[in-house]
């Protein structure tokens, strides 16, 4: 299979900029000379990838901040362990677009993108060159930090099973179909998702608007998911923490719904487990 795509955007003698639409897109083609950007959100599994590959810095996308400020958790884990990271404002750039939040405008910063120069309202473009000067990173080991890639089962009826995942890793690592199943996700229902869940055929999926976004990016796989017959709901980014999964199951009250998933009765309001049970029927 064919590596993920991700784009040179810019390179000097301190290293290169590279955006993806998905941080999970980046593996050992990038560096520790090297900063990163995607249209994912900048939660803590998202920063996290950025970390454990080890790269100068991360930028990523603020999706809505939401719940918690969920959506731009990463930025202090990122501090933590030494790394520059900021996130895009939400509505300067599309979810799921790495090249959009190249163009976007940062929304946020931590402490060490703040002492490069990094500013709020600065052109993100800008701030991936200042976060060149960063030290060379290594890998970071992040322990009990790390992501888990656990399935989680949180429903079985006889019309089906409502499993729980964090994003695109744990359905990439899915090699058959699930027609009888439905996934709920930490992450967000931007164009990435349906990339990796039409594949699966699966009955549903309920992920996070994060805030929308630009252009209704956040919620931009509901279509490509309908014509594939698969029903797609999103729970707000204020009733639940992006990058969380157990929150999106928890917390989360759905604030849009494909038209798949409206016919089998799905709304605006519901909580998600109502709404999974409508959707395995």
């Amino acid at each position: 299979m064919a590596p993920d795509p991700i784009t040179l955007a810019h390179e000097n003698e301190r290293g290169r900029i590279f955006y993806a639409d998905s941080m999970t897109y980046f593996d050992e083609r990038v560096t520790g000379e090297d900063v990163i950007m995607s249209g994912s959100y900048a939660a803590g599994p998202t920063l996290a990838w950025a970390l454990k590959i080890g790269v100068k810095g991360g930028i990523a996308h603020a999706a809505g901040v939401g719940k918690d400020d969920a959506g731009i958790s990463g930025l202090a884990l990122a501090q933590s362990h030494g790394m520059p990271a900021a996130a895009c404002e939400t509505m300067s750039a599309r979810l799921a677009d790495g090249e959009s939040v190249y163009e976007g405008t940062v929304g946020h910063a931590n402490g060490l993108a703040l002492k490069l120069g990094v500013e709020i309202g600065q052109p993100i473009a800008e701030a991936a060159r200042l976060m060149l000067q960063a030290p060379a990173r290594e890998p970071a080991d992040l322990g009990g930090e790390a992501v888990s890639n656990e399935i989680y089962t949180l429903v079985e009826t006889g019309s089906g099973t409502v499993y729980a995942s964090w994003g695109i890793p744990v359905l990439r690592s899915i090699k058959e179909p699930r027609p009888n199943d439905m996934f709920v996700q930490a992450s967000h229902c931007g164009a990435t998702l349906s990339k990796f869940v039409i594949p699966l055929r699966l009955k549903g999926v309920i992920a996070n608007d994060a805030g929308r976004g630009l252009e209704d990016s956040g919620i931009s796989s509901f279509g490509p998911l309908a014509e594939a017959g698969i029903a797609a709901a999103a729970v707000g980014a204020m009733t639940a923490r992006i990058g969380d999964v157990m929150s999106t199951w928890e917390d989360g009250e759905i604030s849009a719904a494909n038209a798949v998933a409206e016919a089998r009765g799905v709304r605006a309001g519901m909580s998600t487990p109502e709404a999974a049970r409508k959707i395995l029927g």
